[in-house]
């Protein structure tokens, strides 16, 4: 509970956190967001993909490329870079 006090370079605030969801937020708060259940669960995906990509500097757009290939083809895209 106390890690802020016990551990050096730990943030006190969630700073850090609150500005890794800016973007969703924004973009929530800008669209008319989706009709669906199954629509807001899609947005989700993509956008945590989105970030995924950004935070391992990948592009988004050969990933996705890679993971419609490999589900018509009934393969496993690689997912090694994730990690």
């Amino acid at each position: 509970m106390f890690v802020v006090l016990d551990e050096e370079g730990v943030d006190p605030t969630n700073n850090h956190a609150e500005r890794m969801l800016r973007y969703a937020v924004i973009r929530r708060k800008r669209s008319q967001e989706t009709e669906s259940i199954k629509g807001q669960r899609w947005v989700e995906r993509i956008l945590t993909l989105r970030h995924t990509c950004r935070l391992r500097s990948r592009k988004l757009f050969p990933v996705l490329v890679d993971a419609v290939q490999c589900f018509f083809k009934e393969l496993n895209p690689d997912m090694a870079w994730i990690s």
